[in-house]
């Protein structure tokens, strides 16, 4: 399995090989769905794979190899289903293609939601950067060219003036969306809601940012406030400062304020990302114009 590989202490060569270690993945996940990561082990892991211990320990020198493993390639397989549709959608028109997008998105991450949950909860043990980031960079490659042909086809005019950065922020904002919406459950933000609210953002932004308080939040994103990419605890953070935000300047009706908060959280996150970790080829300057834009879209009224 070569998109394990990585993982693996040796790569496995021939097909029974490759069936081995596909088979003590998929136990892994039934192990993890009944037993949670700490309840995981490698014995229980063989077990339910019908091998031995020491046949997993040919391809995984522990349990946070073969967990981690078992995260990379279901990451690795949702970006390439994302990916083949993406390129499916050419015939469609800008809105249903967004709509159409950001669904499937929020739908994959929905049936691995106790996979990302995991790879938050116990980052240290499974990955060397921050779990956002990390699905990030794991579907980086895959997505790279169908979201290229998919926004030069749906997006070109919402995006002029600033194409690839503006693009850059959207697929990172709904890959943000998509994470916290599973991880973090947020009280009164619910899919539907989030799937109309991006959609109607990313499709209808305007030249200049009218909104104050989304000029003031991007502001203090941008001097420094919040870790990029942040933990749960980071992440509830960035939740509290934008809900207060919003609550003392931008007159929000209390029946939208939750998804509002939750959107601009989420972008929170995309902008501090992008500001402590340039994307190369990009220019900064238009980077956080066109986050400034979706930041605006997401807090315009109506939206």
């Amino acid at each position: 399995m070569e998109r394990a590989a990585d993982r693996l202490r040796k790569t496995p060569r021939q097909a029974r090989s490759r069936s081995t270690v596909e088979s003590i993945l998929a136990a892994a996940d039934r192990v993890l769905r009944s037993h949670g990561y700490r309840g995981a082990s490698t014995n229980r892991v063989a077990r339910v794979a019908g091998f031995s211990v020491g046949s997993l320990y040919q391809y995984f020198d522990d349990k946070q190899a073969v967990v981690g493993a078992l995260v990379d390639e279901a990451l690795r397989a949702e970006a390439e289903r994302i990916a083949t549709a993406l390129d499916e959608m050419t015939a469609l028109g800008p809105v249903a293609a967004c709509d159409h997008a950001v669904r499937m998105l929020l739908s994959e991450r929905r049936r691995k939601a106790h996979l990302l949950s995991i790879l938050d909860a116990f980052a240290p043990e499974l990955c060397a950067e921050p779990p956002l980031r990390h699905a990030l960079r794991v579907q980086a490659a895959t997505l790279a060219d169908p979201l290229h042909r998919f926004g030069a086809a749906h997006l070109g005019d919402v995006l002029r003036g600033g194409f690839d950065e503006g693009l850059a922020v959207g697929a990172r904002f709904v890959h943000a969306l998509g994470y916290a919406l599973v991880v973090d459950a947020p009280e009164h933000v619910d899919d539907e809601t989030v799937a109309r609210r991006a959609v109607a953002a990313l499709t209808t932004l305007e030249p200049g940012v009218r909104s104050p308080v989304a000029r003031a939040l991007q502001a203090a994103w941008l001097g420094g406030s919040g870790a990029a990419f942040a933990d749960a605890a980071g992440r509830a953070r960035r939740m509290r400062e934008t809900r207060s935000a919003l609550v003392r300047h931008s007159g929000i009706p209390p029946a939208a304020l939750e998804p509002t908060v939750f959107l601009a959280a989420s972008l929170g996150e995309v902008v501090a990302e992008l500001r402590d970790g340039p994307v190369p080829g990009l220019d900064p300057a238009r980077v956080f114009t066109q986050s400034a834009r979706v930041l605006d879209a997401c807090l315009r009224p109506g939206a």
